[in-house]
């Protein structure tokens, strides 16, 4: 008689558990909670909007007059550049998207047009890699474990187009530098601030609202990188698109400044402000047949 073996069975495998990461943790408490702290934060920048909004009015034709002290100055654009998206290369002087969206010192239609009319301006700058970095948000090139600008922007090599420009603008207001603000400080230094929202801070856990009381204080509100928050989160303009309503208001056909991304000049245009102007820009290129290769006081009303 033979003795049977056991059939041998393979070894069962171990299940092992997958690796889980918590990323975050919060209750529906928490989302409450979050979103009344959302509520009072709109509120209260809402609410400070409008009161300086208001004093700005009050205290209009001082403001027009202390801007329109400022020496307005002339700028030579030799080779200077703009960027455009590809479905525009035919309208490359065109500032009609700037209505659509609006720029650092234009208002545009994406703001509530029955209560902030929107306005066009031309963004240009000094050489194709500031015109990059601030189409972009980053360099045209980058280091290993780096992203380019366009990397950056989740965009495509040929999903746009750069022309080269020259010409000269007049009537320029410069804000390369802090002193041309300091007449305009003077005044808004003096704005009252109610306790109301004073109180509402401090429920906020933030600092008491202040006002500029220096111009180098206002000049880097007006350049700084977060701009567009204001517009985004709350639908009212960010200071530097109301300073620029009251340049164009002031008689100002645009406004030079430092990029605050690459390493030279931008330039903002008012088209609407170049009917009886000297100021004009054109392609330094042939460009193709049917584009209009020059803004000027003849052809602006074609450009907005």
């Amino acid at each position: 008689m033979t003795r049977r073996h056991p059939r041998r069975q393979a070894p069962r495998q171990v299940r092992r558990p997958a690796l889980a990461y918590l990323l975050d943790k919060f209750s529906h408490a928490d989302l409450r909670t979050w979103q009344r702290m959302a509520d009072a934060l709109e509120q209260y920048n809402v609410r400070l909007f409008y009161h300086l909004e208001g004093l700005r009015q009050v205290h209009h034709t001082e403001l027009i007059r202390a801007l329109s002290s400022c020496k307005p100055t002339v700028v030579e654009l030799h080779e200077w550049a703009r960027i455009v998206d590809y479905q525009y290369t035919l309208a490359p002087l065109s500032a009609a998207g700037s209505v659509v969206k609006g720029g650092r010192f234009n208002i545009g239609s994406d703001l509530d047009p029955a209560q902030f009319v929107p306005f066009p301006a031309l963004y240009l700058a000094a050489n194709y890699e500031t015109a990059y970095a601030e189409r972009f948000g980053g360099p045209t090139a980058a280091d290993r474990g780096a992203f380019t600008g366009q990397q950056y922007a989740l965009r495509r090599p040929g999903s746009f187009s750069a022309v080269r420009l020259s010409g000269e603008a007049h009537q320029i207001f410069d804000l390369r530098r802090a002193r041309v603000l300091e007449r305009f400080v003077d005044i808004v230094r003096r704005f009252p601030m109610p306790d109301d929202l004073k109180h509402l801070a401090k429920e906020l856990g933030k600092r008491p609202p202040w006002l500029i009381t220096k111009s180098s204080q206002l000049r880097k509100g007006l350049l700084a990188a977060d701009w567009r928050a204001w517009p985004v989160q709350y639908g009212i303009p960010a200071n530097p698109q109301v300073f620029g309503r009251l340049l164009l208001e002031a008689g100002f056909e645009g406004v030079v400044y430092p990029s605050t991304r690459g390493n030279d000049l931008c330039l903002a245009l008012f088209p609407t402000a170049l009917a009886a102007s000297d100021t004009h820009v054109e392609l330094v290129d042939q460009a193709p047949n049917g584009v209009i290769a020059r803004l000027d006081s003849d052809t602006w009303s074609q450009l907005v």
